[in-house]
């Protein structure tokens, strides 16, 4: 029997700065993903123990991968997968427009951001330098014909901003 399926439940963040939020609005976070997104989190989930019959509620965004579903239901956990947000494209403003005419660094926290940003722009207004959040939203980047100048080795936003002040 797992230590995951008790009548309390356990709380795992995918990452640092989901854990420190659930911690601020009062929920007990048992687990962190290592870093690498829902990747980094299976890899976490692998010290606890069986899941094997665990239910597990999972929220997640609506452009949300598979990766965290597959690694927790390979290990025998049932998933309910629940729809906490929906990523959508918001139009352009104008002041937006005019402070990327100016930009020498544009910065992707994910592959919708990079999709939607190229949608909104075209390849043509991308600043001449590109960072990116973690190596899924670099290779979304690039295929989208960018170049990747910096990808941050921790995949948060503090993990961003180190890297670009390594790379600066």
């Amino acid at each position: 029997r797992s230590p995951w399926n008790d009548a309390c439940g356990r709380v795992a963040a995918v990452g640092p700065s989901t854990a420190r939020t659930l911690r601020e609005v009062g929920w007990p976070v048992h687990l962190v993903g290592k870093g690498g997104g829902a990747g980094g989190l299976v890899q976490a989930l692998e010290g606890v123990g069986s899941l094997t019959d665990v239910r597990v509620l999972f929220f997640a965004g609506s452009l949300a991968r598979p990766t965290l579903e597959d690694g927790l239901e390979a290990r025998g956990a049932r998933v309910d997968r629940v729809e906490a947000y929906r990523t959508e494209p918001v139009p352009l403003t104008q002041p937006a427009a005019s402070a990327l005419e100016g930009a020498e660094i544009v910065t992707f926290t994910s592959s919708s951001t990079v999709t939607n940003f190229l949608a909104a722009v075209g390849a043509e207004a991308v600043p001449p330098v590109v960072a990116a959040i973690g190596p899924v939203t670099a290779a979304t980047a690039r295929r989208h014909g960018l170049t990747v100048d910096v990808e941050a080795e921790v995949h948060t936003i503090d993990g961003l901003v180190d890297a670009l002040c390594r790379w600066a």
